[in-house]
C-alpha cells in the first residue's frame, strides 16, 4: 500500500481579506486563503505576523469578511467543486483561535456548475451572503448579528451565465451576465423580505441595459462589479454607483436617485398595465417595446480607458470607496480615483509592475498585500513619489490611449475629467511601488526534474514555475540553514579543527587549532579587532606544530589529596595528541600565550601491560579527550586510557585487541554542564568493521580479573556495511529524567554513510543508515539553536540533532566540508567553524530542517518543460513568452518559444535557440545514442506549428539539438539543430528506448530511429501506433511504455524492434493528466477530477489486464510524477517504508508517495479508520468522505471511501494525541472489539516519526 504525504504545502494564494476587530484597539488581521488552508496574520507596524490557521478539507475558492459590531471576527470560506461548501469561521478576540462554527453544504448532484462566476459576496450591511456555485441558482444566507449562520434559501435566477454580482443596497443585488444572444447585460434584482427570492422584475435602482460587447473578454478573467456607496455628505441625491471593471474601458453607472426610481416605478406600472390589456395589439406593442429596452445601451456617467490586459484583482484603498487599486494579469498596477463632487469623473494613475495578482488587499498606511498564483506574493507600499526605474515610463501604454504626466493632472488649460465622461490616464516616469516583504511561491509547477548533481545522495528538484510576467526556475532542497559570517582564506588541506578556551570553564573560545596533512597551525581570535583571526608564530606557541594533530582539548587540573581526587574547573591546561606522543600546555594569562608544561613521547610511556620495547616504532592512530581522560589507540591494536595527574601523564588502563582500532570516543554521557569523566568508551575496528562499547572498571570492580581487565566489553554491534572511520558516543540532551532520551552511538563510514545506534540497556539497538556523501565521514559535536548537535562531514555536510523525542538529520547547504568545530566568541556567538578545501568558514546553523528554495527569474519567459543533461552539466528548458495585449485584443497577444540551456549549479544561461514564429516547443527529452562507436548527446525537442484556422495542430517537427562551443576568444556556447523530422500533429510527449525516439503525436505513437550513414546523422521513421484519443502522457522503462490519453485511461505497450505491442489497457474513463511507472508491473497516475489512481498488471491464461489497486482523492491536479525522493532518510529494517515518487501540482504543492510493507499497511489502515471516527465526532467532518474518489458530479456510491492509498498527513495527527491518554485510548480501542488496534501505541509512534522524516 502507498502513503501520500506533503513535502511542500500549496503556496499559491487564492484569496485574501482584511478583518478588523470591534475592540478598543481596533486590531486588524489578514486572512490568506490557499488551496487547503486559511492562515491569519496580525497586521502590525513592523509587518505581518502569523497568528493561527486552519486546515480545510476541500478546495478553497474564496474568503470573505463579515461586518459585525461584536468583539469577534467572522468570515466565510467558500470551497470549490466537486463538493462545494460554505464554512463559517470565528476568530477570538486574542486573534489566536480560529474555529469553524458551521459547515453549509452547497452540493447539488443534478445541477450544472457555474461557468464564469464561482464566488460568494457578503452584503456590506452584514445582512446577507450570496453564494454562486451552480448555473441559474444562488444560495442566499441570512446572517445573524454576530455574522454567523441563521438561515439559508435557494434562489433561482433567470440569468444563466453570471459574470459578477454585487450588493448595491441592503436588499438589492446587481448582476452582470451574458444573455442567450451573447450580449453583456447589467441589471439589479431585489431580495424578497418574505420568501428571500430574487424579484422577477428588475430593481428600480438599476434597470436592465446592455454593455458594449466588443469591450470585454471572458476567456480568463470575466469583468467584475464594484460598488461605489452613496455619500450623503457630498450629495444627498446620490444613491451610489456601480463600476464595471475588466474591459477596454472602466465604466461608471450611477444608481437611480429617489426621483428617478419613482419615474421608473411609474413606467413599469404602465408597461404592466399595457401588457395585461384586453387589446391584443396594445399588448403586443408593449411586449415589443420591452424587448427594445433590453437592447438599450445606457450611457455611462463616466469612463476611462484601461490600457492593459484583463483585470485579475482589485481592492478599495479608502473607507469612502472612491479610490481603488486595480491589477491586470501581468502584474501592472494602477490606482483609480472616482470623483463624484460636481459631476462624475474617473482618473487612472499608473503605479508600477509587481507579481501577477489573484487578490489585492489594502492593509494600512499605503501598504497593500498582493497574493499571487503565478509569482511570489508581496507586501507593497505605494509611494507618493517614484522610487525606482526613474528614467522609464511607469507602465507601457499603447499609443492609441492618450496619457498625461502627473504634473499635468491639475495644470490650467488642460482638459479636466469633469468636463466630459471620458477620464484621464496618468503615466509618469518610474515605479511608485516599494516591496516590503516577499512570500515564496512555487506555483504553478508545470514540470520538474529530480537531480543529484554531485552524487552525494542529497537530491534537489528543479521546477518550471510561475508564468505571465514572473516565470522562473525554482531549485528546491531540504537542509539546515547556514548563515555565513566570516571567511579565513589561505588555509588549505585542513583535516581537523579544534577551538580552545583560556580556562576550562570559560564560555568563549580564544584560539583555533588547525591540523593539515603534516603540520599544525594555531590561530587567535583578537578581542580588540572583532572577528579578525591572526596566526601565531610556531616557535612561541608551545604546541607541537611540525606534525599533524590527532586531538587537542582543554582539560581540568587533577590533584590527589589523601585518597580523593580534586577537579579544578578553573584549569588553564590543554592536552595535544600527535602521532608520536602527547603534549601538556598551560595558558599564561600574563603573557597571553600557551607554554609547554610537559610532554610524553610514546616510547617513554609507562604501562604495566605494555613492555617498553613494544612501544618502539609505535604511533598513535586515534585519540579522544574529555575533561579528565585521554583515550589513545595505537597501531598495534592497543587501547590506553591516561589522565593528567599533578601535571604528569599517568597511564591508568590498557588493553590489546585482535583487530586494529580505527576510532575512539570518550564523550561523557551525562551531558550536564562540564561533565568530569565517563566510564563508557566507544571503539571501532578496521578489519572486522564493527563497533564496541567498553567500560572502564574500577579496581574494586576488576577484582579477580587480569591486569588488562580494567577495560571490559559491554556490547558489540553487528557488522557494518563499510569500514568505520570515525565515531561518537553522544548524548543529545541533558534531561536524564526523560525516559524517552538515551545516548546514541554515531559511526562515520568510509563510503559516506553515517550509522546511528541507540545505546539502551547496555545494548546497541535501532540501527539506521544515513547517506551523507561519498567520501569518508568525520563527526564533530556542535550546537544548533542552543541544543547539542553533531556535524557529519564528507564531500557534503549534514547536521544531526534531537528534537521531539527523536533523532533528526538535515543536510547542510555547503560542499566539501572536511572538518568542523563549535565556536563561541563575542563576535560569533553559538557558531560553527567549517574547514573547506581552500578556506575556513565561520557561521551559524540557525534552522535545523528547512526547505531551501532558490529562484531563477525568467520574467516573461514561462518555463514549460525541463530536462537534465548530465554530460553537459546543464538543464535544457522550453520557454513560452507571451506579449501582453489589451483586453479583447487576442490577435495582438503574440507568443514566441525557445529552448534555453542553464548551468546546473549556477543557473547561468549558457545558450538559447529560438524557434520560428507560430511554433511552440511542447516537449523535451535528453538522450545519448552510440553512433559509429561514439556516444553522442542530444536534446530532442518537439516543436508544434499552430495555425489560427485549425482546431487541432496538423504540423510539427522533431529536432535534435547539440551543444557547440565557438572558436572565438569568448568561447560562447550555442544550441544547434543537427537534424529535423517533420510529423503531422502536435508533439505532446517524448521518450526514447535505446537509439529509438518515441513521440506522442496527436493520437499516435511515432517511432524514429537515430541512424548514422555517409558521415551524417538522420532520423528514420520505423513504425507508428495509432490510438483513439490524444496521447498526452508517455513514460518508458526499458522497452516498456506507459501511454496515457487525455480522455479515457492508460495503456501498457512494449516496443519490439520496430513494432509496438499492446500488453494491457484500462477501458475505464479516467481523464488522466499524468502517470508514471513504479516498476514493470505497476503504475500510478492522476486525473482531472483531482484523484490518484494505481494499476497493477495481472496475467491470466487468456489475457493480461490492468487491475486498479488504488483510488484516492488528493484534492489537486497533478502535473508531474518524478521517481525518487528529496532529502535524506535512513534505511531501517524494523520500519519497512521507502519513498517511491514525488508529485507536483499547479498550486505549488510537492507531495511524496511512500511504499509501505503489507503487514504494516494493514495496521495503518485500521489506525486511519479509528482516527477518522475520532475526529468526525470532534470536528464534525468525515475524513473518509473527503478522501473518497470523486468526479465532476461528486462522490460515487460505488466508491464510498478511498483504497490503496493512506493519508500520511492525517495519520501523523496521532502524534498529537500521545500526551492525551483519553483520546489515545479512544483511538486505540475503536468503536468495537473488531476495531481495536493490535499494534502498540509505541510502535505506531515510531512508524509515524519515521514517516515524518521522509517528507
Amino acid at each position: 500500500m502507498k502513503v501520500v504525504a506533503t513535502y511542500h504545502p500549496p503556496s499559491s494564494v487564492l484569496d485574501s481579506a482584511k478583518c478588523t476587530l470591534a475592540d478598543d484597539d481596533g486590531s486588524e488581521f489578514l486572512f490568506v486563503a490557499k488551496l487547503d488552508r486559511v492562515d491569519v496574520y496580525a497586521i502590525r507596524p513592523d509587518g505581518l505576523h502569523h497568528q493561527t490557521g486552519i486546515e480545510v478539507w476541500g478546495r478553497v475558492r474564496a474568503v470573505r469578511p463579515v461586518p459585525t459590531q461584536y468583539r469577534v471576527i467572522s468570515a466565510l470560506v467558500l470551497t470549490d467543486h466537486p463538493e462545494p461548501e460554505l464554512l463559517f469561521l470565528s476568530l477570538t478576540q486574542s486573534g489566536t483561535v480560529l474555529t469553524v462554527t458551521k459547515r453549509l453544504s452547497l452540493f447539488e448532484r443534478s445541477s450544472r456548475p457555474a461557468e464564469f462566476f464561482h464566488d460568494v459576496v457578503v452584503s456590506p450591511f452584514g445582512k446577507y451572503a450570496v453564494a454562486s456555485v451552480y448555473t441559474a441558482r444562488l444560495r442566499i444566507i441570512l446572517l445573524d448579528a454576530e455574522g454567523q449562520y441563521d438561515r439559508d434559501f435557494d434562489a433561482s435566477t433567470m440569468e444563466l451565465n453570471l459574470l459578477s454580482i454585487a450588493f448595491v443596497a441592503p436588499d438589492t443585488l446587481a448582476l452582470l451576465h451574458i444573455d442567450c444572444q451573447q450580449r453583456f447585460q447589467l441589471l439589479a434584482r431585489d431580495i424578497g423580505s418574505g420568501d428571500f427570492q430574487l424579484s422577477p422584475a428588475a430593481s428600480l435602482l438599476l434597470p436592465p441595459f446592455a454593455l458594449p460587447d466588443d469591450w470585454f473578454s471572458v476567456e480568463e478573467h470575466p469583468p467584475r462589479l464594484v460598488l461605489v456607496p452613496p455619500d450623503e455628505e457630498k450629495d444627498q441625491n446620490f444613491n451610489g454607483a456601480i463600476l464595471v471593471i475588466g474591459g477596454r474601458k472602466i465604466l461608471l453607472y450611477d444608481l437611480a436617485s429617489n426621483d428617478a426610481a419613482a419615474r421608473n416605478r411609474s413606467k413599469a406600472q404602465r408597461m404592466d398595465k399595457m401588457k395585461r390589456s384586453a387589446d391584443a395589439e396594445e399588448a403586443s406593442r408593449a411586449k415589443q417595446k420591452e424587448k427594445e429596452r433590453e437592447r438599450f445601451k445606457k450611457k455611462p456617467r463616466a469612463t476611462v480607458d484601461w490600457p492593459w490586459s484583463d483585470v485579475a484583482a482589485s481592492c478599495t484603498l479608502d473607507e469612502s470607496h472612491t479610490k481603488f487599486l486595480i491589477g491586470d494579469k501581468y502584474g501592472r498596477l494602477a490606482m483609480l480615483h472616482v470623483d463624484i463632487t460636481g459631476g462624475f469623473s474617473l482618473t487612472l494613475i499608473a503605479l508600477g509592475e509587481a507579481s501577477s495578482p489573484t487578490c489585492l488587499t489594502y492593509l494600512a498606511n499605503q501598504v497593500v498585500y498582493l497574493g499571487s498564483h503565478y509569482g511570489d506574493s508581496q507586501l507593497l507600499r505605494i509611494s507618493q513619489t517614484p522610487v525606482s526605474s526613474l528614467d522609464t515610463p511607469t507602465l507601457s501604454v499603447p499609443s492609441s490611449v492618450p496619457t498625461i504626466r502627473p504634473a499635468q493632472l491639475g495644470a490650467p488649460g488642460k482638459r479636466r475629467a469633469t468636463d466630459a465622461a471620458e477620464g484621464l490616464v496618468v503615466n509618469g516616469l518610474g515605479s511608485y511601488l516599494v516591496e516590503l516583504e516577499r512570500f515564496t511561491n512555487l506555483a504553478p509547477i508545470v514540470d520538474a526534474v529530480l537531480v543529484d548533481i554531485d552524487n552525494t545522495g542529497q537530491k534537489e528538484t528543479v521546477t518550471c514555475s510561475g508564468g505571465r510576467n514572473t516565470g522562473s526556475l525554482r531549485s528546491v532542497r531540504r537542509g539546515a540553514d547556514f548563515k555565513e559570517a566570516a571567511i579565513i582564506k589561505g588555509v588549505a588541506g585542513v583535516t581537523r579543527v579544534w577551538t580552545l578556551r583560556r580556562r576550562y570553564n570559560d564560555s568563549e573560545h580564544t584560539h583555533l587549532v588547525v591540523s593539515v596533512l603534516n603540520r599544525t597551525h594555531l590561530f587567535r581570535f583578537d578581542e580588540t579587532r572583532g572577528s579578525v583571526v591572526s596566526s601565531l608564530p610556531e616557535t612561541s606557541s608551545g604546541f607541537e606544530t611540525s606534525t599533524r594533530t590527532i586531538a587537542v582539548a582543554n582539560v581540568m587540573r587533577l590533584t590527589r589529596k589523601d585518597s580523593s581526587l580534586i577537579y579544578d574547573e578553573d584549569s588553564s591546561l590543554v592536552v595535544q595528541v600527535v602521532p608520536k606522543g602527547l603534549v601538556l600546555l598551560e595558558y599564561n594569562m600574563e603573557a597571553g600565550e600557551f607554554t609547554r608544561k610537559s610532554e610524553l613521547p610514546l616510547d617513554k610511556l609507562k604501562d604495566r601491560n605494555i613492555l617498553p620495547q613494544a612501544l618502539s616504532g609505535q604511533a598513535i592512530v586515534a585519540a579522544d579527550i574529555n575533561a579528565s581522560q585521554i583515550i589513545l589507540a595505537l597501531e598495534y591494536r592497543w587501547m590506553i586510557q591516561l589522565a593528567v595527574m599533578d601535571g604528569q601523564f599517568i597511564s591508568q588502563r590498557s588493553r590489546q585487541y585482535s583487530d586494529e582500532i580505527s576510532a575512539v570516543s570518550c564523550v561523557p554521557l551525562s551531558g550536564k554542564g562540564f561533565a568530569k569523566h565517563t566510564t563508557y568508551i566507544a571503539a571501532s575496528f578496521w578489519k572486522s568493521d564493527h563497533v564496541k562499547i567498553v567500560k572502564l572498571l574500577s579496581q574494586r570492580e576488576a577484582v579477580g580479573l587480569p591486569s588488562d581487565g580494567l577495560i571490559a566489553d559491554v556490547c558489540r554491534s553487528e557488522q557494518l556495511p563499510a569500514a568505520p572511520r570515525s565515531l561518537l558516543l553522544h548524548s543529545f540532551t541533558s534531561d536524564e529524567d526523560d525516559k524517552q532520551t538515551y545516548p546514541h552511538l554515531l559511526v562515520g563510514l568510509v563510503d559516506g554513510t553515517v550509522v546511528s545506534f541507540a545505546y539502551r540497556d547496555n545494548a546497541l539497538v535501532d540501527m539506521k543508515l544515513i547517506s551523507v556523501g561519498v567520501l569518508p565521514v568525520s563527526l564533530h559535536v556542535t550546537v544548533v539553536n542552543s541544543q547539542s548537535a553533531v556535524m557529519a562531514c564528507s564531500n557534503r555536510a549534514s547536521v544531526l540533532g534531537w528534537e521531539k523525542g527523536r533523532l533528526l538529520y538535515s543536510p547542510l547547504m555547503i560542499k566539501d566540508v572536511n572538518a568542523a568545530a563549535y565556536l563561541n566568541t563575542w563576535e560569533h556567538p553559538a557558531s560553527v567553524i567549517l574547514a573547506g578545501a581552500e578556506s575556513l568558514v565561520i557561521g551559524a546553523v540557525t534552522s535545523f530542517d528547512k526547505v531551501h528554495i532558490r529562484s531563477v527569474p525568467l520574467g516573461y519567459d514561462a518555463p514549460r518543460c525541463i530536462v537534465h543533461c548530465p554530460p553537459w552539466k546543464a538543464f535544457a528548458v522550453a520557454c513560452l513568452r507571451m506579449t501582453p495585449a489589451r483586453v479583447s485584443e487576442a490577435e495582438a497577444e503574440m507568443f514566441s518559444s525557445s529552448v534555453q540551456l542553464f548551468n546546473e549549479t549556477t543557473f547561468e544561461k549558457i545558450a538559447q535557440l529560438n524557434v520560428k514564429n507560430s511554433e511552440d516547443v511542447t516537449a523535451l527529452h535528453f538522450l545519448t545514442v552510440t553512433l559509429a562507436g561514439q556516444a553522442i548527446n542530444f536534446v530532442c525537442a518537439g516543436v508544434t506549428v499552430y495555425d489560427h484556422y485549425e482546431h487541432e495542430p496538423s504540423q510539427g517537427r522533431i529536432i535534435l539539438l547539440q551543444k557547440t562551443t565557438g572558436h572565438n576568444l569568448s568561447a560562447t556556447q550555442a544550441l544547434t539543430v543537427t537534424i529535423t523530422a517533420d510529423v503531422k500533429g502536435c508533439i505532446y510527449a517524448l521518450t526514447s528506448v535505446g537509439d529509438t525516439i518515441v513521440a506522442a503525436v496527436n493520437s499516435s505513437l511515432i517511432l524514429l530511429r537515430v541512424e548514422y550513414a555517409n558521415k551524417s546523422i538522420s532520423l528514420r521513421k520505423v513504425a507508428a501506433w495509432n490510438h483513439n484519443y490524444l496521447i498526452t502522457t508517455l513514460v518508458s522503462r526499458g522497452d516498456l511504455l506507459l501511454v496515457g490519453d487525455a480522455l479515457t485511461s492508460v495503456s501498457l505497450v512494449k516496443l519490439n524492434e520496430s513494432e509496438v505491442e499492446l500488453i494491457a489497457k484500462d477501458f475505464g474513463s479516467l481523464w488522466p493528466t499524468c502517470a508514471q511507472l513504479l516498476d514493470e508491473k505497476s503504475l500510478i497516475g492522476a486525473n482531472s477530477d483531482y484523484n490518484l489512481f494505481a494499476f497493477r498488471l495481472q496475467k491470466t491464461e487468456l489475457q493480461k489486464s490492468l487491475e486498479r489497486e488504488g483510488h484516492y482523492f488528493v484534492g489537486d491536479i497533478i502535473n508531474k510524477f518524478v521517481p525518487g525522493s528529496l532529502g535524506l532518510y535512513e534505511v531501517s529494517a524494523d520500519v519497512p517504508m521507502q519513498p517511491q515518487q514525488l508529485f507536483f501540482t499547479p498550486t505549488g504543492k510537492i507531495g511524496v508517495v511512500i511504499n509501505m510493507d503489507k503487514e504494516l499497511s494493514l495496521h495503518m489502515t485500521s489506525l486511519q479508520r479509528n482516527l477518522s471516527t475520532y475526529f468526525e465526532r470532534k470536528e464534525g467532518v468525515s475524513h473518509s468522505r473527503f478522501r473518497a474518489p470523486k468526479n465532476s458530479r461528486g462522490r460515487s456510491d460505488s466508491e464510498a471511501s478511498s483504497f490503496g492509498f493512506l493519508d500520511g498527513d492525517f495519520l501523523e495527527r496521532f502524534l498529537l494525541l500521545v500526551e492525551n491518554p483519553r483520546a489515545l485510548r479512544q483511538v486505540m480501542n475503536g468503536q468495537s472489539e473488531p476495531e481495536r488496534l493490535t499494534i502498540s501505541s509505541e510502535r505506531i509512534q515510531k512508524v509515524l516519526e519515521r514517516l515524518q522524516r521522509m517528507h
